[in-house]
């Protein structure tokens, strides 16, 4: 493992700066949406309850950035847990802490958006401390603006797991940088029963520690933890009568994934791209509708596009980086690749990504090194306030 000794981290003021400035465009851009479009056709199918009616007509303006969508699940499932399999995709923690706060707050949808707020200043603060350890404070700084005005970074204040994933996920690195292995596993653990790729913080920290410590010794234990946040989980479905697989199997049945594999993903993605090529000045590009703000063709350009900066930015996290960053990038690139859907391969690769932190701090230091970050900050803003205004009209993003 390399190690920066003398490199002494100086507090710094951009992980809340870029936190508020950019919160701030999300909400403008989210009222806008709501105020501008309102609502698409057929929104009411994904909104069975009507939860955004309930929250009132300024209250489901000023919500609009963050109650869409998956929102629905987390918020159904914070309220009355796991009534039938079809919600067991959605992982428990953060229902759990939705319903806790919930209960404190009144209102379970505040509770949402306070967690998702709370955690995503905890990972922007996580993830400047660990870049700057690993690759100094200009990177650090490039790469907390670039993940705080990503094109898709509105979900890390949405009622999403992407920030409290991305908190525990960092925690848990951070704390195995430093030695405090009790911590890192129960981070890490806590991530697996947050998201299914939590299980993949397992790998780096076991390379980290055995960097560390050069054999394995009693120590070593304390990593199970990671798995057993998991295996809590599907012993509980279990218990439940859904089945340990139950998530795969509603994936593959709910949502239309298939366990392909990577390699086939690509392939598919590869034909996707180059078809929609084809189609290119015969049909609109932009076609806002529920189904999403692209045409299909587009999208699945852009995702194509989206998983090449990935790869990139996967290489360099392998050049730049300790050996356990860009082997946890590599697994959870793999992960997120596995399971395509049918008529878009890489459907979601845009949000998923947005957590895979060592592509982030890899083309951080790119950026800054060639004095880019400022023209890429303020292109990503504007891509954050286009998806942003879609997103809070109910047109499906990622």
């Amino acid at each position: 493992m390399r190690r920066h000794a003398a490199r002494v981290y100086v507090p710094s003021a951009v992980p809340v700066r870029a936190l508020l400035v950019s919160r701030l465009l999300v909400l403008a851009a989210g009222v806008a949406g709501a105020l501008i479009v309102g609502r698409r056709a057929g929104w009411s199918t994904f909104d069975p309850t009507k939860l955004t009616v309930h929250l009132g007509a300024v209250g489901n303006i000023l919500a609009a950035p963050a109650v869409r969508w998956d929102s629905i699940h987390y918020l159904a499932i914070a309220v009355g847990g796991y009534p039938t399999s079809a919600s067991t995709p959605f992982f428990p923690f953060y229902p759990l802490l939705v319903r806790a706060l919930g209960f404190v707050l009144g209102s379970d949808p505040v509770a949402g958006i306070v967690i998702s707020l709370v955690a995503f200043w905890v990972a922007l603060t996580l993830l400047h401390r660990l870049t700057a350890l690993e690759l100094g404070s200009r990177a650090a700084d490039a790469t907390v603006l670039l993940l705080a005005f990503a094109p898709l970074s509105f979900f890390f204040s949405a009622v999403y797991t992407e920030s409290l994933f991305l908190a525990l996920s960092l925690g848990s690195f951070y704390a195995a940088r430093r030695g405090r292995w009790k911590l890192a596993a129960g981070l890490g653990g806590v991530a697996a029963a947050t998201r299914v790729t939590g299980i993949l913080l397992a790998l780096p920290l076991t390379i980290i520690y055995l960097q560390e410590r050069r054999r394995p010794d009693r120590g070593v234990a304390w990593l199970l933890l990671v798995p057993a946040g998991l295996a809590a989980y599907l012993g509980f479905l279990a218990i439940k009568g859904y089945g340990v697989l139950a998530p795969i199997r509603e994936q593959i049945v709910g949502h239309q994934h298939q366990m392909a594999g990577s390699l086939e993903t690509v392939v598919a993605a590869v034909r996707a791209a180059a078809a929609g090529l084809r189609w290119i000045g015969a049909q609109p590009i932009y076609s806002p509708s529920i189904g999403g703000a692209l045409a299909p063709g587009a999208e699945s350009m852009l995702l194509f596009a989206v998983l090449a900066i990935a790869v990139a930015a996967l290489v360099a996290a392998f050049r730049r980086l300790p050996i356990a960053y860009g082997a946890y990038g590599l697994v959870a690139l793999f992960a997120v690749t596995w399971s395509p859907v049918a008529n878009q391969p890489l459907q979601s690769l845009d949000r998923y990504a947005l957590t895979i932190f060592p592509l982030w701090m890899a083309a951080g230091a790119w950026l800054s090194e060639r004095r880019l970050t400022r023209g890429a900050v303020l292109v990503s803003a504007a891509l954050l306030a286009f998806w942003t205004f879609q997103f809070a009209s109910w047109t499906w993003v990622a």
